[in-house]
């Protein structure tokens, strides 16, 4: 057993060295340069890896004793975030490591972590005799000198801290752990040189660098890292000093991502106190505007002042009552106009009654919305514009409710609806509570809908503090819900509808109709979500649904017995659907998978088409915006001839289900739910074109 352990291990190991990069060594002007070239999508790890990984590590012996060799800089590494928003340090592509050159034979052992999908232990032994000058694990050629003399002069070097570089350590009171401050003035250029943090700290215990937030406000950049004091796993143990006096001043190295020399160097900065964090300094960050680092400027976390928030409010406002027009939330708006018309008769008190109890289930489930929102960000966690219907669950009980209001409109049964009364029967019967179900059947159906002005109101909403969210969702719900208060304060207003008559009894099968489109819809957006076979014998619950409804309208049986098997049998099976969910492990190749032209994407990908002009789409199969924006602009024949003329390279996002990676790259860009459309230009500048597009947008942003 321990033996084919052994070999387990050391298979994968040689495996990973040998099918996933090219590791190399050649002489180059008295130093030896150690490659690693990754195949396409892996990656290896930098001296601080981040929140995870192992860094490389390359061991030089002659006549197996080890030989201490002289290493250079290692080259600038790139921040990543990976899976599950874990952010990495490293390197993928080609990289060459220099070291002074070793007289003689001698052998190289590199140990590497290499990752894609998966990570790998990975070693790559190789020998190099006096006189050979290259050497590789598997099939390669020497790199030209040029190219090494590049790779060369481009290592971070040895740099005096810049002058506009202000810095400081506090310490949360009574916690063990510290916070680097820092602040670089007069920053001119658009943004940092390298996909990195501003300042990278070398690995030295006791200290742990965490992650660094960045912020820009009138030229100045200011940064924070967390740092976990690891002095009490030190032997003997390190503990913080009471007094916040280092008994020794600490100098530890940085990589510097520096804007004025447009290159990454290291400096050595000196820490010797730190003071304790007040609340003043956590209220000074919350009125920052967060920063990417990628010339993008402001990020998720914009605080606005308080002479713009009525500009927010008004947008909200204004989106809101866009959603109104969208096809999302139509079925239902119907089915409130059609109560509207049934009570065009009745007493002005009466009709405010319906419209007010409509509007506060409009307001009740976006305040309730928020509520959600607020407890998701205090947990940290990544959330946009209709993640609800990111979970099958939901869009199942959905689709159920939806098909038993259609069966009601066909007059299969008689069920209370969204209008307020009975429309299967002639007599107009009054229900507040059915309004009140209206409203929240049409902000639930709402969410996944984006409209113009709404974009801006809920990048605000969603990253502001939680008092501004449930503002912000007040505005947008009374957006909603504003031309049913019209006809409440108005009932005037009803006038421009026909008189109640027969034809509303065609209208109602069109509207059951309608229901019946809907959940056609929301079984197509189910279906991309979970493993359908896993239930797919317990889809039969719009059957079920209807059998029961039928067993009642025709009164089939009066046994109570018979009665509640009909009415348990297709909540059992509910319940055992939900109960046997199971998501798909990834939706992204069947949203590309009938446009050859498209690929999947990620951000790898984009970075790997640097120097090219790129394409985004950001879509969901819940997203009915986005589907009439593919249809109108995407899958025309004046698209396709601008992908040709300029040579696009197309990338297609699906945030169908949940995919941190899309929600943290949608939140870079101020951007909180799909559709959303991206350029990237040759220089790797990315531009975000907003909601909506045309083949005039798109060229006028490539050019």
């Amino acid at each position: 057993m321990l033996k084919a352990i052994v070999l387990l291990i050391l298979s994968a190991s040689l495996w990973a060295a040998e099918e996933h990069a090219t590791v190399s060594i050649q002489r180059f002007q008295k130093k030896l340069v150690v490659t690693i070239n990754h195949d396409e999508g892996w990656h290896t790890y930098w001296k601080n890896p981040g929140d995870a990984g192992i860094a490389s590590t390359f061991k030089f012996t002659q006549n197996t004793k080890p030989v201490d060799v002289k290493s250079y800089e290692w080259p600038t590494p790139k921040r990543y975030i990976e899976a599950g928003d874990i952010l990495t340090i490293g390197y993928s592509g080609k990289k060459h490591f220099f070291f002074d050159d070793v007289p003689g034979a001698f052998d190289l052992q590199v140990g590497m972590l290499i990752c894609k999908d998966i990570c790998i232990p990975g070693e790559a032994k190789l020998k190099l005799g006096p006189n050979e000058e290259f050497m590789a694990n598997r099939m390669a050629k020497p790199f030209p000198a040029d190219e090494l003399e590049k790779a060369f002069k481009d290592l971070p070097e040895e740099a005096k801290t810049p002058a506009n570089l202000e810095y400081y350590l506090t310490r949360t009171k009574d916690q063990p752990n510290l916070t680097l401050h820092y602040s670089l003035k007069n920053f001119k250029s658009s943004k940092l040189p390298e996909t990195l943090n501003l300042l990278t700290g070398f690995p030295q215990a006791p200290w742990g660098f965490k992650r660094e937030t960045l912020y820009l406000k009138d030229g100045v950049i200011y940064g924070k890292t967390e740092i976990e004091w690891d002095g009490e796993y030190q032997d003997p143990v390190v503990p913080l000093p009471a007094n916040g006096q280092f008994p020794k001043p600490y100098e530890l190295k940085f990589l510097i991502n520096a804007p004025d020399s447009a290159k990454v160097n290291v400096v050595t900065l000196k820490l010797q106190d730190f003071a304790n964090a007040t609340p003043a300094l956590n209220d000074f960050y919350k009125n920052l505007p967060p920063y990417d680092g990628k010339g993008t400027g402001v990020i998720a976390g914009t605080t606005a002042s308080q002479g713009n928030i009525f500009e927010y409010f008004l947008f909200a406002f204004l989106g809101g009552l866009i959603l109104n027009l969208m096809p999302c939330v139509l079925p239902v708006i119907s089915l409130k106009l059609f109560g509207l018309i049934k009570h065009k008769n009745l007493p002005k008190k009466k009709i405010l009654g319906h419209n007010l109890s409509y509007t506060a289930g409009v307001l009740s489930t976006f305040m309730a919305l928020g509520g959600v929102i607020a407890a998701l960000k205090a947990t940290g966690e990544e959330i946009g514009w209709g993640f609800q219907l990111q979970s099958p669950a939901f869009i199942l009980v959905m689709m159920l409710i939806l098909f038993i209001l259609s069966l009601n409109l066909f007059g299969l049964f008689e069920f209370v609806t969204p209008g307020g009364s009975k429309l299967g029967s002639a007599e107009i019967k009054e229900s507040v509570a059915g309004d009140f179900f209206s409203g929240i059947l049409t902000t639930i159906l709402s969410t996944p809908c984006s409209a113009p002005f709404l974009g801006t109101a809920l990048t605000f909403a969603f990253t502001t503090s939680t008092l501004n969210i449930f503002l912000m969702f007040f505005f947008i719900g009374l957006g909603l819900a504003f031309p049913f208060l019209m006809t409440a304060f108005f009932p005037a207003a009803l006038a421009i509808f026909p008189r109640p008559g027969a034809w509303m009894e065609k209208l109602k099968y069109f509207l059951g109709l309608s229901l019946v489109a809907t959940v056609i819809w929301l079984y197509d957006v189910f279906v991309t979500l979970v493993d359908f076979d896993k239930i797919s014998w317990r889809l039969n619950l719009l059957f079920a649904f209807w059998f029961f409804a039928f067993f009642f309208a025709q009164k089939i049986s009066k046994s109570r017995v018979l009665q509640t098997i009909a009415f348990a049998f297709p909540l059992i099976m509910t319940v055992m659907a939900i109960q046997n969910l199971e998501m798909r492990p990834t939706t992204t190749d069947a949203v590309v998978k009938t446009d050859s032209q498209w690929k999947p994407w990620s951000e790898e990908k984009l970075n790997n088409e640097k120097g090219k002009l790129v394409f985004m789409d950001f879509t969901a199969e819940w997203c009915l915006t986005c589907k009439v924006n593919k249809r109108l602009v995407m899958e025309t024949d004046g698209f396709n001839e601008l992908a040709k003329k300029y040579d696009l390279v197309l990338l297609r996002a699906d945030w169908t289900k949940r995919d941190d990676n899309i929600t943290q790259f949608l939140k870079r860009y101020n951007v909180v739910g799909v559709p959303a459309y991206f350029v990237q230009k040759a220089d790797g500048q990315i531009v975000h074109l907003g909601e909506t597009i045309s083949l005039s947008k798109i060229e006028s942003n490539l050019n």
